[in-house]
């Protein structure tokens, strides 16, 4: 299926939809443990974690979880049909900065996923259109994100997208 066949529907994060997104973000949060795990070990109950951050958190204004189905194509005159698939999602934030620049907030991605076989078909992007959307009515100026140095995928869709970058963390491990 070409990238522009996929017809993709961005909705808020519903209730009976949680344990999907919370499943496919730990795809995302495994990978960048096999990174490196001094950075990215996770706990035990991230599942649990996961959950309760996103139940708590879903109706709060200045938090955004959503989610990304595809529809699928009907017969001519009829219309499409929404799977109940996730095939991704998408948690973001406002973030006040800190008071030394001129500007007092941003937005901030903390998860984006993706399925592996939705990839490559428009899904990423949509849910950033969504968010730099959402972004716009809190009245911020940037939309940041971090992409593990090892997921050359994402930071290439991150970069074809517009992001740049603008400092690269760093991490010294201190022995006990």
């Amino acid at each position: 299926m070409g990238r522009h066949e996929l017809t993709i529907n961005i909705a808020p994060v519903q209730s009976a939809d949680i344990e999907s997104l919370v499943e496919l973000f730990l795809l995302v949060e495994r990978q960048h443990e096999q990174y490196w795990p001094l950075r990215w070990a996770l706990r035990p109950d991230i599942q649990m974690r996961y959950t309760r951050w996103i139940t708590n958190y879903r109706e709060k204004s200045e938090w955004l979880f959503i989610t990304a189905r595809r529809t699928v194509p009907q017969a001519a005159n009829v219309v499409p049909v929404l799977t109940n698939e996730i095939i991704g999602g998408l948690a973001a934030s406002v973030i006040e900065e800190i008071p030394i620049y001129q500007f007092t907030q941003y937005a901030f991605i903390h998860d984006l996923a993706v399925r592996p076989e939705a990839r490559r078909q428009g899904v990423g992007h949509a849910l950033i259109d969504y968010t730099r959307q959402w972004a716009k009515t809190k009245g911020v100026n940037q939309l940041r994100l971090m992409a593990a140095e090892n997921n050359i995928p994402a930071r290439a869709l991150f970069a074809h997208y517009g992001f740049r970058v603008t400092y690269t963390e760093m991490v010294l491990p201190i022995e006990p």
